[in-house]
C-alpha cells in the first residue's frame, strides 16, 4: 500500500514539478523580455531605418545580456516580424518561427510555448512601444526545453530521495506495526480470526447457561441467545450492548467461591458465577455466566428426595429384618404366647405412632414423609419427636408439596447429622398452621455453630462437613425467598441448633 501510495505521488508529483518549472521559467522570461522591450537601444532601433545587420550593436548587446542571464535566445523583431536579433548571426533577417509572435505584434506580453529554430522551448513576448505609444516591434526571450531537462532532473532526484527516505520510515513502521498486531493477536491470520470468531459465536449461541460479558468500565459488550431467553422467561429486559451493568452478586462480601453465586440481574434472581476476564491487573472484564435457579432446586430436591427414599427403604429394611429375627426366634423356641403378645404389641406401636400423626397432618405426602423420616431417625437410633400444633389439611392441587418437602427434609438431614455422635440425640419438629401461613421448627441437641460459622452457612458449597456440601440451606434459603418465605437461625456452640421458618401453605377449598 505504501509502495503503490508512493508510486502514485511520484507520477502526479513529477507532472506538477514540471509545469511548475515551466512555470517559473515562463514568468523569468517574460519579465526579461519586458525589460529589454523598454530598453531605448531597442526602441531606437525599432523606430527608425533598420537594416538586418549581424555586426549591428543591439546584436552585440543582446548577445552578451543573453549569456549572462542563462537564457537560450534574446529575438527582437519589426513589426513584419522579421529578426534583428538572434544568437545565429545568419538567421538575422529571416522570419521568427513558431507562429506565435501575433499576440505580441498586436500590443500584448505573455508566455508561449513553441518550436522555433532551436527547438522546443518556453518563450515569453513583450511589445515594442515607441514614445507615441504605437507598436513598432516585439522581443521574444525563450528557454529550450533541453535547458530545462537539468532542472527537472535534479527537482526529480530530490523527489526520489525523499519519497525513498518516505518509504524507508513507511516500511519499517508498517513492518513494525504488522508485527506488533500480529503478536497481539497471537500469531493469528485473518482466516484463523475469522474461524475463531465463528466457531466463538456458535458456542455462545449453543450454550444453555446465560453468558454477558462486560469490560472494565462495567459496559456490556456480550449477551447471548441463552441469557436473553432466561431473562424474557423471568419477566426482565436483557441489558443493552454499551449500557453499563452494575455487580450482580448479591452475596458478593459473604464468602469467597465464584461459583453458584447468588446473582440479581434484571431485578430476578439466578444462580452463576462471575469470573475475571484476563490475567491483567485489573481484570480487562468480567463474563457473567448464568442458569435459572428453579431448575438447579428441582434437580436438588430430585436428588434430595432419592436419597430421602433410599434411606427410609433401607432404615425400614433393617428394622423389619430385626422383627423377623425375634419372631423367627420365638417360633424356633416354640413360645407361641410370648410370639403372639410381641406381634400385638408391634402392631398395636406402629398403628398408634401412625394414627397420631396422620390424624394431625392430613396432607398424605406431608404426613408420609414424616412417617419416613421417623423410621429413619429410629434406624439412627435418633429420638425423632413431631408435634402438630394445629391440624395440618390437605394442600390446593395446584401447591408445590414436594417443595415443602424439599425444605423440611434438608433442615431435618442437617440436624440428623449435628446429633449423630450424641450418647441421647434428640431433634424436634414442630408444625402450626395459622391462615395461609406454615411455621416450622426444628431443633436439635447437637454441636451447634459458632457465630462465624453461624454467618456462612447459608452461602453455596461452605459447610463444617467438608468439600462438596452447603447446598442445602443454600437452597432452602433461595427457595423460601423465592416464595415470600423465611429462615432464621440460632445456634451456640454444644447448645444445638433452632431453624425456624415460615412459609405459605395452600389449603384444598
Amino acid at each position: 500500500m505504501i509502495l503503490s501510495s508512493l508510486l502514485l505521488a511520484w507520477f502526479l508529483f513529477s507532472s506538477q514539478l514540471s509545469q511548475t518549472v515551466d512555470r517559473v521559467q515562463g514568468e523569468r522570461v517574460e519579465n526579461i523580455a519586458m525589460t529589454v522591450a523598454s530598453l531605448p537601444l531597442v526602441v531606437n532601433a525599432l523606430s527608425g531605418p533598420h537594416g538586418y545587420d549581424p555586426a549591428a550593436p543591439i546584436q552585440q548587446h543582446l548577445d552578451g545580456l543573453r549569456q549572462r542571464l542563462g537564457v537560450d535566445f534574446i529575438v527582437v523583431m519589426d513589426r513584419r516580424a522579421r529578426r534583428l536579433t538572434h544568437p545565429n548571426p545568419s538567421r538575422i533577417g529571416h522570419h521568427f518561427r513558431g507562429g506565435d509572435e501575433g499576440p505580441a505584434l498586436a500590443g500584448q506580453h505573455y508566455v508561449s510555448v513553441a518550436k522555433g529554430t532551436l527547438g522546443q522551448s518556453v518563450r515569453g513576448f513583450a511589445p515594442v512601444k515607441n514614445t507615441a505609444g504605437d507598436v513598432i516591434g516585439a522581443v521574444s526571450v525563450g528557454v529550450t526545453q533541453s535547458r530545462l531537462a537539468p532542472l527537472r532532473g535534479d527537482s526529480r532526484l530530490r523527489l526520489l530521495a525523499w519519497l525513498g527516505l518516505v518509504l524507508l520510515l513507511g516500511g519499517g513502521g508498517a513492518a513494525w506495526l504488522a508485527a506488533t498486531i500480529k503478536r497481539r493477536l497471537m500469531g493469528m491470520e485473518p482466516d484463523d480470526i475469522a474461524h475463531l470468531v465463528a466457531e466463538h459465536r456458535a458456542v455462545l449461541d449453543a450454550m444453555h447457561e446465560g453468558v454477558i460479558v462486560r469490560d472494565a468500565a462495567h459496559r456490556v459488550r456480550l449477551v447471548n441467545p441463552a441469557a436473553r431467553h432466561l431473562l424474557e422467561a423471568a419477566g426482565a429486559h436483557a441489558p443493552d450492548v454499551g449500557a453499563r451493568m452494575a455487580d450482580p452478586r448479591r452475596d458478593a462480601g459473604r464468602g469467597r467461591q465464584d461459583v453458584d453465586l447468588d446473582l440479581e440481574i434484571g431485578g430476578r434472581r439466578f444462580l452463576g458465577t462471575v469470573r475475571p476476564m484476563g490475567a491483567t491487573s485489573p481484570a480487562a472484564g468480567t463474563v457473567i455466566t448464568f442458569r435459572d435457579s428453579r431448575e438447579l432446586q428441582r434437580l436438588g430436591e430430585e436428588l434430595t428426595g432419592v436419597r430421602r427414599y433410599a434411606q427410609a427403604l433401607r432404615a425400614t429394611t433393617h428394622d423389619f429384618k430385626n422383627k423377623l429375627h425375634v419372631i423367627l426366634g420365638l417360633t424356633q423356641n416354640g413360645d407361641i404366647p410370648t410370639l403372639s403378645t410381641y406381634v400385638r404389641e408391634l402392631v398395636d406401636l406402629r398403628e398408634a405412632a401412625t394414627e397420631s400423626l396422620v390424624e394431625r397432618v392430613a396432607e398424605p405426602i406431608l404426613a408420609g414423609f414424616l412417617i419416613d423420616k421417623q423410621n429413619e431417625a429410629r434406624e439412627q437410633a435418633i429420638e425423632l419427636r413431631i408435634e402438630a400444633e394445629t391440624v395440618i389439611p390437605p394442600a390446593a392441587g395446584n401447591y408445590d408439596v414436594h417443595g415443602l418437602v424439599s425444605v423440611l427434609g434438608n433442615v431435618l438431614d442437617n440436624a440428623f447429622e449435628a446429633t449423630a455422635d450424641y450418647d441421647r440425640p434428640v431433634v424436634a419438629l414442630t408444625l402450626a398452621l395459622e391462615a395461609d401461613t406454615l411455621a416450622i421448627a426444628v431443633q436439635d441437641n447437637g454441636h451447634g455453630m459458632t457465630a462465624e460459622w453461624l454467618e456462612r452457612v447459608r452461602e453455596a458449597g461452605i459447610s463444617s462437613k467438608g468439600e462438596q456440601r452447603g447446598l442445602g440451606l443454600h437452597l432452602v434459603e433461595t427457595r423460601l425467598a423465592e416464595a415470600g418465605g423465611t429462615l432464621a437461625i440460632y445456634s451456640e456452640p454444644e447448645r444445638g441448633t433452632l431453624v425456624e421458618i415460615t412459609c405459605s401453605y395452600r389449603t384444598a377449598p
